[in-house]
């Protein structure tokens, strides 16, 4: 795909944009300065300026990636909150336009669990913690070990949801979220730029 036609599909999912402001309205948005208005406007001058950084992401797991794809994430959520987005609303709004890619990221669940900062460089740490904790439950197995855990998991809650979405769910639970931490050595280890 090349010039306009790359564009035109990739930004196909983001005229969703309007029902998924309508759906975080609630927290985030309307503490937006300027409310749900202002952070479209900015939200589609971003993602125009944007979409070239965005498509080498698009359709990817977070399994997949590779050390570089963290640097593109670092890049984005750097630009996204430059543009003034507060980084619960950036971290959102990442996982809205990549949902398998990343990870949520919000103050009350996330940051407060890990004790995580909340810049752009702590966001990555956090989808690199994801990144981490799934090549540790698939080490010595194949990948298809996570395409059953993601079937078991919608047969057990009725619909589907992204490894990334079931990542997140441990956050709310300081038991799971604790055991995670020490299964990849402590926090330190969990969240640093190694990804071994």
């Amino acid at each position: 795909m090349h010039g306009s036609e790359t564009s035109r599909n990739f930004f196909q999912p983001f005229f969703g944009l309007d029902t998924w402001l309508k759906l975080t309205g609630k927290d985030g948005v309307k503490r937006f300065k300027g409310g749900g208005r202002a952070f479209r406007r900015i939200c589609i001058n971003w993602l125009r300026k944007n979409l070239a950084e965005l498509a080498p992401l698009q359709g990817w797991v977070l399994y997949g990636l590779a050390p570089e794809d963290f640097q593109h994430i670092l890049k984005i959520s750097s630009s996204f909150r430059d543009c003034g987005t507060p980084p619960t609303t950036f971290g959102k709004a990442l996982h809205f336009f990549l949902p398998e890619t990343v990870m949520l990221w919000d103050q009350a669940i996330v940051r407060n669990t890990y004790k995580l900062r909340s810049e752009p460089e702590s966001f990555v740490s956090y989808q690199r913690f994801g990144w981490k904790l799934l090549h540790h439950v698939t080490r010595g197995k194949t990948v298809k070990v996570l395409r059953q855990l993601e079937r078991e998991h919608a047969r057990s809650i009725g619909y589907f949801e992204p490894m990334t979405m079931i990542l997140d769910h441990l956050a709310f639970s300081s038991k799971l979220s604790a055991r995670a931490v020490a299964t990849l050595g402590g926090s330190s280890q969990a969240f640093s730029d190694d990804l071994r």
